[in-house]
């Protein structure tokens, strides 16, 4: 690797927004609390009666152990019938709660409040990322900064790029859903909420919260007649990006062409949907539109 792509690794590997550079730490807390027993036993010498009562205690908790199992059985049993499986409800619990900590491992689990409130999960169409405004990401989908397959595409694009003349820059990667909530609102308070709904995500519904979208150079339409906006709108499936936003697709995608904006697919992917002429909803089937 060259140094100029080592530097532009360590420059865009985590970019942030060009503007507002924010440092971002990701702090888990786990704790296991292990416990155990041993069990001892003392052997000594009884009477036959003693003997006989011991058996007949034995008997008694032996069928109170029984009665039990029974009873568990059936609320098992319930459980995984009724509408409130706890182990499905389990199985769907979020990985952490709104400010990325664990949920108490002590939390009552009839108490269904906390998981009913918890926000969606991610989702993935066809094995892809989806956020538009259909589809919204969780406050807490937090990578941090670009994919590693993200970035080391994008140096790659970058140094042939520049091999043939052509500047190449990540003008804005990563952005936590906190960045796109406060750029948002700062658009809807210059333009309006249904302008800025034609050109700037609502939080959670951003491409750039993903790790795998970037806005190149200039972020201006003006970016398509460089010379580095037409290579890279000819060139950068090679590199497993598409042009997120594409002309004449404003309708399906519910954005405005963005010539600037690439989305990491991964080449195979990239290069089905270029050869196919549509936009990644048309290509998946699926929509873009908020639901009010």
């Amino acid at each position: 690797m060259t140094s100029a792509v080592m530097l532009a690794l360590m420059v865009s590997g985590c970019d942030k927004i060009s503007s507002d550079k924010v440092d971002l730490m990701d702090n888990s807390l786990s704790s296991h609390n292990d416990s155990s027993h041993d069990d001892s036993s003392t052997g000594k010498t009884t009477t036959k009666n003693d003997s006989e009562n011991k058996k007949n205690e034995n008997t008694s908790q032996t069928s109170q152990i029984t009665t039990q199992a029974a009873a568990d059985t059936a609320v098992t049993s319930e459980n995984v019938n009724g509408s409130t499986d706890l182990v499905q409800t389990q199985q769907n619990k979020p990985a952490s709660d709104n400010n990325g900590t664990q949920p108490p491992a002590d939390i009552n689990h009839q108490e269904s409040e906390w998981w009913q409130e918890a926000e969606p999960e991610a989702t993935y169409i066809g094995g892809i990322l989806i956020a538009n405004k259909t589809y919204a990401l969780p406050p807490t989908y937090d990578p941090g900064c670009l994919s590693e397959d993200t970035n080391e595409a994008f140096l790659k694009m970058q140094e042939d790029a520049r091999a043939l003349g052509l500047n190449l820059q990540n003008n804005s990667g990563y952005r936590s859903y906190a960045d796109q909530k406060r750029i948002y609102e700062g658009y809807v308070a210059l333009d309006g909420k249904e302008v800025a709904d034609t050109y700037s995500a609502r939080p959670g519904h951003s491409e750039h919260q993903t790790g795998l979208a970037l806005d190149l150079n200039s972020i201006n339409d003006s970016f398509a007649d460089t010379a580095e906006g037409k290579w890279v709108a000819e060139n950068c499936y090679k590199y497993g990006f598409i042009i997120r936003y594409p002309k004449s697709k404003e309708t399906v995608t519910g954005y405005k062409y963005e010539p600037w904006h690439i989305r990491y697919l991964g080449v195979d992917t990239a290069t089905a949907v270029y050869n196919s002429g549509l936009c990644l909803e048309e290509y998946l089937g699926i929509t873009s539109q908020y639901s009010d």
